[in-house]
């Protein structure tokens, strides 16, 4: 299975989703045919994903983030009814007695972490909805849904199970202020990536019954004509040289060798497998959470890092270490006194040169800032 990424993955399930269709011409240039509404006409446009592109097409349209074509296509695919939202029907509790349970859910490294204020915040997630279709000689679809944190992109793995707990309201249960999300293109691509790990098993089985099955056929019909070829064989063999039938036998032999040939091509095209993925829906859950804003000191620095507890898993998130980006349970502070997890603080004590923030630990500090820039109320 081939694997579109990013925008041109999520541009593509969307203008399918909604009902269009697109052809590829190139890598990165698509024909697609699409309404800009429910009752208008579908019209036929030419979309570019990569610059390079233009130059096989100069009157197509570059889709990048934040291009009007981009936004027009994520409005519509809100405005039909694919993309709904919700609130999870759970109360975030009383930050009193919350702290220090919170605190018990980290390792601190030869450090502590002291709580400040603790308020709520809803957290954004995502449940895609995606229908994985396998075509052979056969034709089977599933559904396979997948959970993600818009905020931090986790894959949540029990999500289905909190709704199906808790249940969930069309309106909150009182306006809070909401976290700050990831780019759309993105959370699709983290989603998309999830299933084919979800799915790879399935494809790897489904492939080798389908190789099994192949085998058996070919096997069957090359015996078959081989067969055949045998029998004609001994028919030449009591020809004379000079005999005319040699020719209408040979004739017949190399007829029987096509003949083998289209039914072994016709075989391999039955038996192999084709994925289509589409996606038929996204939910918008919004779960209320308890955010500590607290400081992490150790004897020679200090940081600030906020901390999630989840009232749904009852226990506190994962953290983020600002060096290689992965989430942990386990927290300390590097020579420089930037946030890490024991891997990368190991290595920062063997490379004492390693006195300031890696590009990804950059990326941590910007992400960390704009995790709680999201708008004051959801209505």
């Amino acid at each position: 299975m081939k694997v579109r990424g990013g925008i041109e993955a999520f541009t593509i399930a969307a203008v399918e989703g909604l009902g269009g269709a697109a052809e590829k011409l190139a890598d990165g240039l698509y024909t697609v045919l699409w309404s800009e509404g429910p009752t208008a006409e579908p019209e036929t446009r030419h979309l570019a994903f990569d610059p390079e592109a233009l130059e096989d097409d100069p009157e197509s349209e570059l889709v990048t983030i934040a291009s009007p074509t981009l936004e027009r296509i994520i409005a519509r695919a809100t405005a039909s009814g694919r993309v709904a939202r919700a609130f999870l029907s759970v109360a975030p509790g009383s930050p009193q007695g919350v702290a220090e349970r919170l605190a018990r859910s980290y390792r601190f490294v030869d450090s502590a972490w002291t709580p400040g204020d603790g308020r709520p915040w809803f957290c954004p997630l995502g449940l895609f909805l995606f229908r994985v279709r396998y075509l052979c000689d056969s034709r089977e679809e599933e559904l396979v849904e997948v959970g993600v944190n818009l905020t931090d992109g986790r894959i949540l793995r029990r999500l289905d199970e909190a709704i199906e707990r808790y249940g969930l309201s069309p309106e909150p249960w009182e306006p809070l202020p909401t976290k700050g999300e990831l780019p759309v293109v993105q959370t699709y691509g983290i989603a998309h990536a999830e299933l084919e790990r979800r799915i790879l098993s399935t494809l790897g089985n489904r492939r080798r019954h389908l190789e099994w099955r192949l085998e058996r056929e070919s096997g069957r019909a090359a015996a078959y004509y081989s067969e055949l070829l045998r029998e004609l064989r001994e028919e030449q063999s009591v020809l004379a040289a000079d005999d005319p039938g040699r020719s209408r036998l040979e004739s017949k032999a190399r007829a029987i060798q096509m003949e083998q040939e289209g039914r072994l091509a016709e075989l391999r095209s039955k038996y192999r497998l084709e994925v289509h993925v589409s996606l038929l829906s996204v939910l918008r859950l919004y779960q209320p959470k308890l955010v500590f804003r607290g400081r992490l000191a150790s004897k020679a620095h200090g940081a600030e890092i906020p901390l999630v507890w989840d009232p749904v898993e009852n226990t506190g998130e994962p953290a983020r270490c600002y060096f290689c980006d992965v989430f942990t349970y386990e927290l300390g502070l590097s020579r420089s006194g930037t946030v890490a997890c024991p891997s990368c603080l190991e290595r920062a004590a063997l490379k004492p040169v390693l006195s300031g923030l890696s590009p990804h630990g950059q990326r941590g500090r910007r992400r960390n800032g704009q995790m709680f820039s999201g708008r004051q109320g959801t209505k």
